[in-house]
Parts: structure tokens; sequence; C-alpha cells
């Protein structure tokens, strides 16, 4: 028997998801009846008025829905500063899988900081080069301008086209708005992260949850309080994995450190 899942994306993402799907008897179906940046662009000219979670699940939703298939595929990235490091950009992708005969979704997370991401204000050609440079340009699109500049293009993965367009968007203002292009058929650091979710995506369908035997069984939080191992104080080092079912809320506790090193105890190094 063959296992369709339709992959509502129009961005060429499943030139790295199927065939890790594949090794897992899926076989995708893409789906492009339905405009995914309807729900949302990164430049804003649509606003995203779902969560990035929401938002993958809505797209492999409306993906079971228009093929008819069994499983739907949805796909949201974003992109912003590191949750610990604020200077250092972040991109933060979600795959989200969709049975409707179950009416369970399985999600799959992954976080990296090896990511092109960023932006910059430029007023002239050198520093627009420059910023191009670090963007790995022309590997990787750019934007120039925003939705309400006259001059706003996206996809630019050609060097005149781009040093031209800089030029005369440098005659109508002083400075003008640049932005790498995130959406994953022009930018391969995206597209590698994408292809990492799906590896995780690959292992939670492996991972059967022991109480409803369901897929998508798997760590969800990472529960702190080893106790330090000179004065027992609980510390920020994690002491168990937690393990969730979303579908029926069986949950294990996975221990992980008896004690933490002293070094990471707050109370011994105040």
């Amino acid at each position: 028997m063959i296992n369709e899942i339709a992959f509502l994306t129009c961005h060429q993402k499943e030139t790295v998801v199927a065939p890790i799907l594949n090794k897992q008897g899926f076989v995708l179906r893409l789906e492009k009846s339905f405009d995914t940046d309807s729900l949302g662009t990164f430049t804003g000219e649509t606003p995203r008025t779902l969560t990035q979670v929401q938002a993958a699940l809505k797209k492999a939703q409306l993906g079971a829905e228009l093929s008819k298939c069994r499983y739907g595929l949805g796909s949201e990235g974003s992109f912003g500063p590191h949750p610990q490091v604020f200077l250092m950009p972040w991109n933060l992708e979600v795959l989200a899988l969709w049975d409707r005969m179950n009416e369970h979704a399985i999600y799959a997370i992954f976080g990296t900081a090896e990511t092109n991401y960023g932006s910059e204000k430029v007023n002239s050609l050198e520093s627009a080069m420059s910023f191009a440079a670090k963007s790995d340009f022309p590997n990787h699109g750019l934007i120039l301008g925003t939705p309400q500049d006259s001059y706003f293009a996206k996809g630019i993965v050609n060097k005149t086209e781009f040093q031209d367009r800089v030029m005369a968007a440098l005659k109508i203002s002083p400075s003008v708005w640049l932005e790498t292009d995130m959406r994953a058929h022009l930018n391969p650091s995206r597209m590698r992260t994408i292809q990492h979710t799906a590896e995780k995506l690959s292992a939670l369908l492996m991972s059967y949850c022991p109480q409803c035997k369901l897929p998508g069984y798997g760590l969800t939080e990472m529960v702190r309080g080893a106790p330090c191992e000179i004065c027992a104080t609980p510390t920020r080092i994690p002491r168990a994995e937690k393990w969730s079912c979303l579908k029926c809320d069986f949950t294990e506790l996975h221990p992980l450190n008896e004690v933490a090193p002293a070094k990471n105890c707050d109370a011994c190094n105040p």
C-alpha cells in the first residue's frame, strides 16, 4: 500500500523532503492548487495572522483536504535573533504532518544559527555589494526595498541585475533597504535546515506512543533540576527528558543526569 502525503508548497521544498520520507514508505504528492503566500509573506505584503505552528498545520490540513489524501504536510519557517545570543541570526523550521483519519498532528521542529538571514540599509553601490557578499550572493537570493517602494524587487540572483537595480533605486532614494530572500527555493541555507527538519519528522514517524500506538511520540521538554554533586541544590542542568504524545497526552520522564557538576550550581557559585 502506497501512503501518499499531499505537500502544500510552492517553493520546491519537496526536493529535500521527498527522499527522506520515501525511506519510510511515503510518497510526496505536490499540491499547488492553493497559494501558500496567502497565509503570509516574509516581506509583509500579506500579514501573518497565525503562529508558525498553526500556519504549518493549516497548510497540512489544506493539503490533505484539497487532494483527498489521508496525510497532508505543511512547512513554515521563521527568522530572527538567536534565543540566547541576541546578535546572532536564528532560523526555526516547522514541518507539520496531518493524519485526516486519526485527526492527529505530528510536528518536527528544528532551529539553527546556520543561516544567512540579514538586512541592511545602504546608501551606495559599494555598501550594497558588501552586503551581497556577506549574504553569499548570488548563491542566495536578495530583496531590494520594501513593498511600499516603487523599486521593490524579490528573488534577485543575478549580479548585473542587482547592481542595476541598486543604482536605479539610489537615484530615487538616498538609501535603500536590502535583505536576504528567505524563500526556500532561493536560499540553500534554509533548504538544508528544512532537510534536517524532515529527518526529525522521519524519526518521529517511527516513534510510536506506548499508549495509543500512534506515531509522533518524542521529546517535548527538557526538565531542569539535576541536583548539585556537592550541596544537592537543584540546578539548571536537565535531570530528565519529557516525552509526550500530542494525541492522548501520555507522558514519560526519561532520566538524564543524577547529579550536576558544582560549577553549574548557583548556590556553590553565586
